[in-house]
């Protein structure tokens, strides 16, 4: 029920505030947490830190701008090919990826996403993917009630970015609760083990792998609808970088607790910039909070949480 209340909640946030620039800021969190919810599952449920989140960013963004741009597809059906896409490459990626180490892994999907960046900065493919200037997008019509002019005011968009994020965590959620969980859990604690009693690792951790970046995949949409622009730069480690830092800031136990670290990543940035002095204090809250909070703000609310319960069985 209050799970519920919160989302019911979620989406009158605009109407609460009322104010463009911090609903602004709030929808750069919760699309950032989109792709640290992604990371964050891939981390708890097996143990791989995926490096190359950017990959599963840009190349969403840029299917829906090449879909709309060159194959004359209509906003939904943009969308539908850029996560189909997305999701197959995921497939066909991790078929070979999930069968290496943690590290070696973590390289792997970092060398990907370096690659896509290389591949749509091409003059071969400029006309598809604009080069170094990026791809700029033109929406016809209405999607999910909105305009593209509508896309780019976070007043209107919120209920949309609000909604996947809603979607994304119950999906996680989901996930993590069932066998599949429960099985790539184990695997992550003794895989040997798992082997001689005659369980498949290989088959759990690809299609792990393919709902982390399906989830990654949304955030990418997202940013494309509201931005109506690809660029090389959301393939760039810096895209990604940011995702992982704040899935680390949250805690990746939780769904919940990308989402906290993306939040309070966002924040911190804005507040942050306009010091200049942004990368030192980046640096030195990310040091404090590990130190501090090695299981992140997500764990240090849950022991609260806890200790407060405790605390009032005890008083009845």
């Amino acid at each position: 029920m209050l799970a519920a209340l919160c989302i019911g909640a979620g989406f009158f946030l605009p109407q609460l505030l009322n104010n463009p620039f911090y609903i602004g800021l709030a929808q750069q969190g919760i699309v950032l947490g989109i792709a640290a919810v992604g990371i964050g599952f891939l981390m708890h449920q097996c143990g791989f830190v995926m490096f190359g989140v950017a990959a599963f960013v840009g190349l969403p963004a840029y299917l829906v701008g090449i879909s709309v741009h060159n194959l004359g597809l209509s906003t939904a059906a943009a969308v539908g090919v850029a996560l189909l896409g997305s999701t197959l490459f995921a497939l066909l990626v991790g078929a070979l990826v999930v069968r290496a180490r943690p590290l070696p892994f973590a390289m792997l999907t970092l060398a990907l996403a370096q690659m896509l960046k290389t591949v749509c900065t091409l003059q071969a493919i400029r006309p598809f993917t604009g080069g170094d200037d990026g791809l700029s997008m033109n929406f016809e019509g209405s999607f999910l009630g909105l305009t593209q002019s509508e896309f780019g005011k976070p007043m209107q968009f919120w209920p949309i970015a609000w909604g996947t994020l809603c979607v994304s965590m119950l999906l996680v959620w989901t996930a993590g609760r069932s066998r599949l969980g429960a099985v790539l859990r184990a695997i992550k604690s003794n895989e040997e083990r798992m082997r001689f009693s005659g369980f498949d690792t290989y088959i759990p951790r690809l299609a792990a792998f393919a709902l982390s970046c399906f989830v990654v995949s949304l955030s990418g949409v997202l940013i494309a609808l509201s931005g109506a622009f690809a660029s090389p730069e959301l393939l760039d480690f810096v895209t990604g970088g940011s995702a992982l830092t704040a899935m680390l800031v949250g805690g990746p136990a939780t769904a919940g607790g990308g989402v906290l670290g993306a939040l309070l990543y966002t924040w911190g940035q804005d507040i942050f910039g306009t010091t200049g002095h942004l990368e030192l204090l980046t640096g030195i809250a990310m040091v404090v909070v590990i130190w501090f909070f090695p299981q992140g703000a997500m764990g240090f609310v849950q022991r609260v949480g806890l200790r407060l319960r405790a605390l009032f069985r005890r008083g009845n």
